[in-house]
């Protein structure tokens, strides 16, 4: 039951997602091509080292974007 559930959740957040158009784009063999964000509704369970560097890396691309800006 919990199983279907889940399923049935995450079809609808992924339905969401194509309906406002949440996408990203990137070039492949030179072509740009439009994808849907991918959303997984079991999330990763990483390492605390691990998900430090992640931290250090998105702080410094948010400080980036937002010098941009």
């Amino acid at each position: 039951m919990y199983e279907m559930d889940l399923i049935e959740r995450a079809n609808s957040v992924n339905e969401l997602l194509a309906r406002y158009g949440v996408k990203f784009g990137i070039y492949k063999n030179g072509t740009f091509k439009e994808q849907l964000f991918p959303f997984d509704a079991i999330p990763r369970v990483i390492q605390a080292d691990e998900f430090d560097l992640l931290d250090r890396g998105l702080r410094q691309r948010v400080k980036a974007l937002n010098l941009f800006l």
